[in-house]
């Protein structure tokens, strides 16, 4: 069974799945950090495309955001093989399938098309070099070419698109199926934000109030289109809201149990 887990940044996605994954018994990924966990194959290049999407933010431009938030995703699909061939239920810490439909339409409004020549060169300076090195390499890799503006502007293309449109091209392009089930890990926007703060790492482009809060309504959205139009995917909203991080996972697990009782 594989089972993405959502919701918008501050949750609590990351530290529930790190409790989780520490039982042993279900496989856990990372659609966007695959560095969270540390026995992966793809740590380091992950690592790198963090520093990357830091780069971005750095630099302001939101198709350069979206170039990074690509590459993150083309990571995904030998993850979640790789755990799968365990035979083991998959928990997915974001979904290259799902998340999109929420961030990318959010995404493409913020997005400015003035000449980017200097940003984008302003991005890869901003970039270790032997890290944009090999961000460079794995850019050609999955979209042919070295130009991130064009990778950037080929993903939020997709993002104006009908809703089924983009399931089926995300699916294509990302070479993913659509989860089993999506756990929808909801919270107060106010909560979220301030759990942002907290962080050790800096603030990222989309964590603001007003970006979130479209987030969070967008996932509430697509998840109610996504019930209506696949309801072989099954939907369940976690409320995290005042609650410890023991008492979210303890009902992850038993929905994780109900999901595998009806499979």
């Amino acid at each position: 069974m594989r089972v993405a887990v959502v919701g918008i940044d501050g949750v609590g996605k990351t530290t529930v799945l790190r409790r989780i994954h520490e039982a042993g018994d279900v496989a856990v990924i990372h659609a966007i950090r695959a560095q969270d966990d540390p026995g992966s194959p793809f740590a380091g290049l992950s690592t790198k495309l963090a520093e990357a999407s830091a780069a971005a933010d750095a630099v302001g431009r939101v198709h350069l955001k979206a170039a990074v938030f690509y590459l993150q995703l083309c990571l995904y699909s030998a993850a979640e093989r790789r755990a799968a061939a365990a035979g083991r239920t998959v928990l997915a810490d974001r979904h290259p399938l799902i998340d999109p439909l929420v961030y990318l339409p959010l995404l493409g409004r913020m997005a400015t098309s003035d000449n980017p020549d200097a940003d984008v060169a302003d991005w890869w300076q901003k970039q270790n070099p032997a890290a944009a090195e090999a961000v460079r390499a794995w850019l050609h890799r999955c979209f042919g070419g070295v130009d991130p503006w064009a990778a950037g502007a080929r993903l939020l293309e997709v993002g104006v698109k009908p809703r089924r449109e983009m399931l089926d091209e995300l699916s294509r392009m990302f070479g993913v199926a659509p989860p089993d089930a999506v756990l929808f890990f909801d919270l107060p926007v106010d909560e979220a934000v301030s759990r942002t703060r907290t962080r050790t790492r800096g603030t990222e482009l989309h964590e603001t109030t007003e970006f979130l809060s479209k987030a969070r309504r967008g996932y509430e959205q697509a998840l109610d289109w996504l019930g209506a139009h696949r309801p072989d995917i099954a939907i369940r909203r976690i409320d995290c809201s005042g609650r410890t991080v023991r008492a979210v996972s303890d009902q992850v697990r038993q929905v994780l149990t109900d999901l595998d009782g009806r499979a």
